[in-house]
């Protein structure tokens, strides 16, 4: 594969993984951030829950403390679209370790 076209698909899938964060962000207004790291990186303090490919969803932070139940539906949510972005898009996983996603205020 040339270079260009690895730019191009690495863009689309950038784009891709933008639209999605976008759309989570915009269900959820409560989430203001988290993070998706390597199992060599992150502590069982900041683990929230396994992902896939050694990846952990971490650092999960809400604009005010939830309920256990609210809480947990929201880690789901956040766990299903990485994992859907993942299926549908095995490369996505290299572009997901180490990256922190926030919410943007204007």
């Amino acid at each position: 594969m040339n270079t260009q076209t690895q730019r191009s698909k690495y863009a689309r899938l950038e784009s891709d993984l933008v639209a999605r964060m976008d759309s989570l962000f915009r269900r959820f207004p409560v989430l203001y951030g988290f993070s998706v790291q390597d199992r060599s990186n992150v502590t069982r303090e900041r683990v929230v829950q396994g992902l896939r490919d050694d990846l952990y969803l971490a650092d999960v932070v809400a604009q005010w403390p939830l309920s256990g139940e609210q809480a947990e539906a929201l880690v789901e949510e956040i766990s299903l679209a990485l994992f859907e972005l993942v299926e549908e898009r095995p490369e996505a996983s290299a572009l997901l370790r180490g990256r922190t996603f926030a919410r943007v205020l204007h």
